[in-house]
């Protein structure tokens, strides 16, 4: 090697020496504000159901204890959205709002990709009864939320769908995530049928709302600390009402036309997440 290359080489050598403690200080400065994020989605929730709740329910005792959680929660959320978005961990953008925000009944229907979708959709509204999966109940902070909040646990199909279908008929709003835990990554999981039965039963239309995230984060089975390069974009696309009624003809079973609709639902998110059907 002659003293030309010998020098370029060295040179190569320093650059590499002063990137890689740049690139190591920056991925722990989006480690502490993941971390802070994380914190502040416990703690938020953590004061909402133990301090906000009970004080609110001495002064606010014409509502019921379910409706002021889910008022504090939607607080909290706000809070969490509030947060990320200052710290630039995630850019949040929703289209079609204006098709959550119109008065009850509203049954959505929603992918589920990341581990705080559902927080900021619950940024957006007040009252909503979310179908969460048995597992949270037992967690001691977010699993008293759901308690709490009168949301409903899919472990029992049945009663869950004769709630729904009656807190509907209230004029509530119901959302559901019918993969029934996280979404793999750039697929999805087969859909339960409860949205569809849950649509049948009630004669409401399913609002389909699509999340993208991109770079992926908050996959389920990965560390929180898990967290791509850059900023993640997650969008919310509230789509038009899909109408339970015209996917069937109405000779079919009860199985059978939830069977219909659930397939109908699947292939619409299929086609706007531009996934194949595996």
């Amino acid at each position: 090697m002659n003293a030309k290359e010998t020098t370029r080489a060295s040179g190569l050598e320093g650059r590499a020496c002063v990137v890689s403690p740049l690139r190591l200080a920056l991925r722990l400065f989006r480690l502490v504000r993941v971390g802070l994020v994380y914190f502040t989605f416990g703690a938020t929730i953590a004061v909402a159901t133990w301090v906000v709740v009970p004080i609110a329910s001495r002064l606010r005792r014409s509502e019921s204890r379910g409706d002021l959680t889910q008022w504090a929660l939607h607080r909290a959320a706000r809070v969490v959205r509030r947060v990320v978005g200052v710290l630039r961990v995630i850019d949040v953008r929703f289209y079609g709002i204006d098709r959550l925000l119109q008065p009850g009944p509203l049954l959505m229907v929603a992918n589920h990709p990341t581990a705080l979708d559902a927080t900021f959709l619950v940024s957006m509204m007040e009252q909503v009864d979310n179908i969460a999966e048995v597992s949270w109940i037992g967690q001691p902070i977010i699993g008293r939320a759901i308690v709490e909040g009168g949301h409903l646990s899919n472990d029992d199909p049945r009663r869950v769908i004769e709630e729904s279908a009656r807190r509907l008929a209230a004029g509530r709003r119901v959302l559901i995530f019918p993969e029934g835990t996280r979404s793999p990554e750039a697929a999805l999981h087969p859909f339960h049928r409860g949205a569809a039965r849950i649509a049948l039963a009630s004669g409401c239309d399913m609002l389909p709302i699509v999340i993208r995230c991109t770079p992926p984060f908050g996959l389920k089975g990965r560390a929180w600390y898990d967290i791509p390069e850059g900023t993640p974009r997650m969008s919310f696309t509230v789509g038009e009402p899909i109408s339970a009624k015209e996917c069937v003809d109405g000779t079919e079973s009860r199985g059978l036309a939830a069977r219909k609709v659930n397939q109908v639902m699947r292939e619409y998110f299929l086609r706007e997440l531009g996934y194949a059907d595996v």
